[in-house]
């Protein structure tokens, strides 16, 4: 039996973080509240803490006692897009700019939540509404960018890099975007050219070697990603982004003992990071080992219960296991899935696992 492999959404789960933790600095900005100021600071303590759901918990309370606040709103949908609840978190993002429709980082993170569905062309709009309220941004041009290449516009990714870079000539995750998109369209000379400057910029940037590793990977330059790698844990030991890329190479490589060790250390240091959890399952399946695999794509499940890939996923390995029922209501779980998203290719291919399993 063929594997389904999920898309590779992982820079979304990377980099939602640094786009919420933003949202709460602007949050600050508005002061906190007399009535539900005790919950909010709780809700915010929590959340710096990485305790996501304790985080919701609090805001919740908060927003009984202060309903129209539309910065806890944002705050909350933050929470919920790093545990993966996209659609809750996109909910209250609603009610936030309901609340408060020309606030451009609301549109900017709303689009984070949309770009974590896969909804890239609406989060694309999103960006547009935030830069019409605020066109001098350089983070909503990054992060357009990579709605952009989401959907493979990457000569279009490079000009908002460009515009980002226009604003601010020192914005090194922009070079280190930029030569990735760069990449991706063959042209590696200039996206090296920019890694170099992002270096001179930022020495001690880890993401920098990880993403340049990624290139030589591709490249073919083996020996040279893996001291890129190496670099960056030099210098970041505790990157979840590193060790989760460089599993992926070893993976890919054959080296699925090793991948598995470096998804553990990504899922040790971001135990929310859903990619991780589907390509350690992935791995598990190259070595036979079906039931651990079952129980990553539970977990993968239960954290992203959004994705139709998540369960098509795990349907082959029910299906390997003889679990034919609970194969078939996956499969039926993300055909519901891609018929709310209306994806045609993604629909006809789950009618047709869906046909074949009925004829096993």
């Amino acid at each position: 039996m063929t594997m389904t492999r999920a898309p590779r959404n992982w820079i979304w789960e990377v980099a939602v973080a640094a786009a919420i933790i933003a949202a709460i600095a602007a949050a600050a900005a508005w002061g906190r509240m007399d009535d539900s100021g005790s919950h909010y600071n709780r809700g915010w303590a929590n959340f710096e803490r990485g305790r996501y759901r304790e985080a919701i918990t609090a805001f919740d309370q908060a927003l009984r006692q202060e309903p129209d606040a539309a910065h806890i709103y944002s705050i909350r949908a933050g929470a919920k897009r790093i545990l993966g609840q996209y659609r809750e978190a996109i909910a209250d993002y609603d009610q936030a700019l309901r609340l408060d429709p020309d606030t451009a980082y609301i549109y900017s993170n709303r689009a984070g939540a949309k770009s974590g569905l896969g909804q890239f062309r609406e989060a694309i709009a999103d960006y547009d509404q935030a830069l019409r309220l605020d066109p001098d941004t350089t983070y909503i041009y990054n992060n357009r960018a990579g709605a952009k290449s989401g959907l493979g516009q990457f000569r279009e990714a490079i000009a908002d890099y460009d515009q980002a870079l226009r604003l601010e000539p020192d914005n090194v995750s922009a070079y280190v975007s930029r030569a990735a998109a760069k990449s991706k369209l063959g042209e590696y000379e200039e996206a090296f050219a920019d890694f170099d400057r992002a270096l001179q910029l930022d020495p001690g940037y880890a993401e920098i070697y990880t993403r340049r590793g990624e290139v030589k990977f591709d490249l073919g330059q083996i020996e040279e990603a893996f001291a890129d790698y190496d670099q960056a844990l030099r210098l970041e030991p505790d990157n979840a982004f590193t060790y989760f890329v460089q599993g992926s190479a070893r993976s890919e490589l054959g080296q699925f003992k090793e991948a598995i060790f470096d998804y553990d250390q990504t899922l040790r240091l971001q135990p929310y990071f859903v990619s991780a959890y589907v390509n350690r399952a992935q791995a598990r399946i190259e070595l036979g080992q079906y039931s651990r695999a079952l129980a990553d794509y539970d977990q993968a499940v239960r954290l992203q219960p959004q994705s139709a890939y998540v369960y098509i996923a795990r349907s082959d390995v029910r299906a390997e296991l003889g679990q034919h029922q609970e194969a078939l209501a996956d499969l039926q779980a993300a055909l519901e899935l891609a018929n709310e998203t209306n994806d045609g290719d993604l629909i006809a291919d789950i009618e047709q696992k869906i046909q074949e399993l009925e004829q096993e």
